[in-house]
């Protein structure tokens, strides 16, 4: 989503693999979290970058907020667009820098990143793109927020085969078996397979590769793209960032004068 083509994994393109998407990520903390920001903000226009199949940005919608969900992955878009309440979003697939020519800078009051969106941006010239966009379309005094784990939780240790084997049943009545395997860690880049059987036996495999950065260069990034008021949280009520702790639940202000 910065100036550069996103490399998409299976994961958020091969329609089969999306289609599981909602059932394997059926948590609601971080929802429930934007949702009360959103709501004590007082946010009536947002934008939310890296939508996936639209649960977070529906539900913000359905509470007459203008909400536009962008996304470079057209296989979830379309689960978006289909989903009770979709119309009543802005879908726009492609990057946070085509939103630059449809919506007005300074007229959004706050943007999400969710489902850990941050840590696809895997080069620091691509996260300050991004930052930059953000940075760019909120009013003075706007809000963004945005979570990434928290690299000292080292949650990577923890996708193993054995630790993330899951079995999902669908809708339909299908089921599939998924779990996760840690092939790289290269400094704070982390590469996986996600593999998801079927139940005819195949074998989809997705590789992703995501970007820890720790407290310091998280702060560092916002702060460098202009934002106050930085606040970071360890979770999503709202506890302080240390031992135990697993995320790096970032709130930050706008400039309020340009």
């Amino acid at each position: 989503m910065g100036s550069r083509p996103v490399p998409l994994d299976a994961h958020y393109t091969d329609p089969l693999l999306v289609s599981l998407y909602d059932a394997e990520n059926s948590g609601r903390d971080d929802t429930d979290f934007y949702l009360r920001l959103a709501a004590g903000l007082e946010a009536r226009t947002v934008v939310d970058i890296g939508c996936g199949t639209g649960v977070l940005a529906v539900d913000l919608a359905r509470d007459g907020r203008a909400v536009v969900g962008v996304d470079p992955a057209g296989a979830m878009l379309d689960i978006a667009r289909a989903r009770p309440d979709g119309d009543l979003v802005t879908w726009v697939e492609g990057t946070a820098d085509d939103l630059v020519e449809l919506v007005p800078p300074g007229s959004v009051d706050l943007v999400v990143m969710t489902g850990h969106v941050a840590q696809v941006f895997l080069t620091d010239d691509d996260w300050a793109q991004v930052l930059e966009v953000a940075a760019r379309l909120l009013g003075p005094g706007g809000h963004l927020a945005f979570e990434t784990r928290d690299p000292d939780a080292a949650a990577w240790e923890l996708w193993t085969p054995e630790l993330t084997h899951e079995e999902v049943v669908t809708d339909d009545g299908s089921t599939s078996t998924s779990w996760v395997e840690v092939t790289s860690v290269d400094g704070g880049l982390v590469t996986f397979d996600g593999h998801t059987v079927l139940e005819g036996g195949v074998d989809r495999v997705s590789t992703s590769t995501l970007r820890f950065r720790d407290q310091r260069e998280v702060l560092g990034s916002v702060e460098r793209a202009g934002f106050e008021q930085v606040t970071v949280h360890g979770g999503w009520a709202g506890e302080p960032v240390g031992p135990g702790t697993t995320e790096l639940v970032v709130v930050a202000t706008a400039p309020r004068q340009a």
